[in-house]
């Protein structure tokens, strides 16, 4: 597993200034000399490696993915990857052992998939209700 994150987050980081500027838009990144669909190609081929590895060592959780990256923009108040994508990996490992330590607390197993749903779904709901 960590030589595929390795490679994942090293492409991850090394496209934060792509990333960047495609927030201005397409447009824009293209005057910068940014190539789009270079970018996107490397964009979703880290993302790929990064979520497959994840996903067949630990298995599916739900809502984190979908959910830290909101959170951690709202934390840190910026759109910057620099600052998100680092902020998104420290608030994703705090939330994913929040909720392990709260699966873990009862006398019964209750799966991580269950309270990560728990923590997650109402902060989705929040961010769906917010951009109306």
């Amino acid at each position: 597993m960590i030589p595929l994150l390795s490679v994942g987050l090293l492409l991850a980081f090394s496209l934060q200034k792509n990333l960047n500027s495609l927030l201005l838009g397409e447009n824009y990144a293209k005057g910068l000399g940014i190539s789009i669909l270079r970018s996107r190609l490397f964009v979703i081929l880290a993302t790929g490696i990064l979520a497959g590895a994840s996903t067949a060592f630990t298995g599916p959780i739900g809502f984190i993915g979908i959910a830290v990256p909101h959170l951690a923009r709202g934390i840190f108040q910026t759109s910057d990857h620099k600052v998100i994508l680092p902020a998104s990996i420290a608030c994703g490992a705090s939330l994913l052992l929040l909720c392990d330590i709260v699966s873990q607390i009862s006398a019964y197993a209750i799966p991580i998939n269950a309270v990560s749903a728990l923590f997650g779904a109402p902060l989705i709901i929040y961010i769906i209700l917010r951009k109306r």
